[in-house]
């Protein structure tokens, strides 16, 4: 048996979670006196329970009640800190055989799930993490959940960006690394292919629907982001972290990550979708502390957590071109970014097309999907219930998003 990766240092950035963790803690403490107010302002309604809760902290001797309080804060902190540690220590690993692996491109390969003979489906996963998440164990797999049901997954792994890919825009991993891929797929096919695309991989993705129409049969695009003035989160999420929404600034920080790292670090991803909810990491670790030993959901929580914790760095100028050409001018949604010198516009696809948007999602919120959906003629909508990464691999994924995907790429 292999031995448990060395996770010291893990959930990166390890020091965020912990300051972003204490310091809720902290203003919790000291809001608290406040929490019967009128004014007082609740992330979303509370029930009577919870009002008389408030109430009674309110109503408390102050000392008495700050004690009792930060007695709270510092118990949970320590809940925290216990599922840390039990992440770390963790000895669940994932065990999953690769597929074959049947074209090469640099650090790109695609990866064939079988069966041969079944209908072929392109996969696009995100560039951000490593594609895994798509097959992330035993009766969690997405990909394994299609092959079964008859469809034969063909998946583009990105790869670390090597040596060519660390000067790639987003469109040049599209032109050389996506469409030669897919080029590759359709000839071992033989016969059109389905396309599924995840995250950044199914705007990526979209283009083959563009670009060669006649050889895609289906489109599938899971929490793809196409309205980029929707994706407010994510701005919130650079400016908490010191960045200001600006070109100048974005390109400052590439600049300098690209020049100490040689491209943007996975750490540094992560500490901004980590803004994103910075209460998340508090809230899933205490109650990953809480669960029983031979819960199938530690073996789960463990797998996600690193997935998460194992991204690839991000090529500069593909940060550069996410952060500003995209997030900063949408220039995808009007109509200005262009492959092999085609404009990309989803108006102009007329393959059957699936859009999941999922309604709990932060990472894509539905307002930043949506778009897909209202521009590509007759296309279908799922929203399932659950969030960017739920949806994927959830408790409820199989009948939130597998079951409906496998039955609309299986025609």
């Amino acid at each position: 048996m292999s031995a448990p990766p060395d996770r010291s240092g893990t959930p990166w950035p390890l020091i965020l979670h912990l300051a972003s963790g204490a310091a809720l803690l902290e203003q919790g403490a000291r809001l608290a006196p406040l929490a019967d107010q009128a004014s007082f302002p609740w992330k979303t309604d509370i029930d009577e329970e919870a009002r008389a809760a408030a109430a009674a902290v309110a109503a408390s001797e102050p000392r008495a009640m700050a004690t009792a309080i930060r007695r709270d804060a510092t118990r949970r902190l320590a809940d925290f800190c216990a599922g840390l540690r039990r992440y770390q220590t963790s000895a669940h690993l994932r065990t999953l055989r690769e597929p074959p692996t049947i074209w090469r491109r640099g650090a790109a390969r695609l990866l064939d799930y079988g069966p041969e003979g079944g209908a072929p489906v392109f996969v696009s996963p995100s560039l951000i993490n490593r594609p895994h998440i798509l097959d992330l164990d035993e009766g969690a797999s997405l990909l394994r959940h299609l092959s079964a049901a008859g469809l034969r997954p063909l998946l583009l792994d990105w790869g670390p960006p090597g040596r060519e890919e660390r000067g790639f825009t987003l469109t040049d991993y599209v032109e050389q690394r996506l469409a030669p891929a897919f080029a590759f797929a359709r000839e071992t096919a033989g016969r059109p292919l389905s396309v599924l695309g995840y995250c950044l991989g199914g705007a990526l993705a979209s283009t083959m629907a563009l670009l060669r129409p006649d050889d895609v049969a289906r489109l599938a695009l899971i929490g793809a982001p196409w309205d980029f003035r929707e994706m407010a989160p994510m701005r919130g999420a650079l400016a908490s972290l010191g960045v200001a929404p600006n070109r100048t600034a974005l390109s400052a920080l590439v600049a300098s990550l690209s020049a100490t790292y040689g491209a943007v670090p996975m750490p540094m991803t992560q500490a901004v979708f980590a803004q994103l909810d910075p209460g998340l990491a508090l809230r899933k670790f205490r109650r990953f502390a809480a669960l029983p030993e031979n819960s199938p959901e530690v073996r789960r929580f463990t797998l996600l957590e690193d997935w998460l914790n194992d991204g690839p760095p991000l090529s500069a100028p593909a940060a550069r071109q996410a952060l500003i050409e995209w997030h900063l001018d949408n220039a995808p949604l009007k109509g200005r970014w262009r492959v092999f010198g085609e404009a990309m516009r989803p108006a102009h696809i007329r393959v059957p097309t699936l859009v999941a948007a999922a309604k709990k999602d932060r990472i894509t919120p539905p307002a930043a999907a949506l778009p897909l959906a209202e521009a590509i003629p007759n296309a279908l909508l799922t929203q399932p219930e659950t969030g960017h990464v739920g949806m994927i691999a959830g408790r409820d994924a199989v009948n939130q998003l597998w079951r409906p995907l496998a039955a609309f790429l299986s025609g």
